[in-house]
């Protein structure tokens, strides 16, 4: 298939597609979502919880390494989730000074249920993949690569 002049439809129709596809995300990571507790949580909330993981032991400069967010923003989003009995900080006998994160009960529900999503999603996009021949694959990675090189990347810190 090409897309000259002739033939515009099935090439308007993917660019469409995939600008829906990026608008539903951007949409969806904006609003708080349910994981399965009585609190609604924002995308930032749910991967700080997922960071933190279910054996904690992790500290504040951890966490902001590990999301790369500042240690203000790791201290607003643990009061957040701390208010929202989802996380709990705590100081190890050996160093008083150093506060670290662990998950409440509540915690555990919400990043098992954040897990099994990402797990669900995987599995179905996998099984459509496992589906195509390799020339297949090729376009999809060619279309991701060439989209990819044309849009401004804003996801680093500072000036664009």
């Amino acid at each position: 298939m090409e897309c000259g002049e002739e033939n515009m439809e099935p090439c308007q129709k993917i660019m469409e597609n995939m600008s829906a596809l990026l608008y539903k995300i951007n949409c969806n990571d904006k609003k708080p979502k349910s994981f399965g507790t009585m609190e609604l949580l924002y995308q930032s909330e749910i991967h700080f919880i997922d960071a933190i993981g279910p054996n904690g032991n992790i500290n504040a400069s951890q966490l902001s390494d590990k999301l790369s967010i500042s240690n203000g923003a790791v201290t607003q989003v643990a009061d957040k989730l701390m208010k929202k009995n989802l996380i709990e900080k705590y100081k190890k006998e050996a160093n008083k000074k150093e506060v670290y994160f662990r998950l409440t009960e509540q915690g555990e529900v919400a990043y098992k249920s954040h897990q099994k999503f990402h797990q669900e999603l995987f599995e179905k996009i996998t099984a459509y993949l496992n589906s195509l021949n390799p020339q297949q694959i090729e376009a999809i990675l060619g279309y991701i690569a060439v989209t990819d090189e044309n849009l401004p990347d804003l996801t680093q810190n500072g000036p664009s």
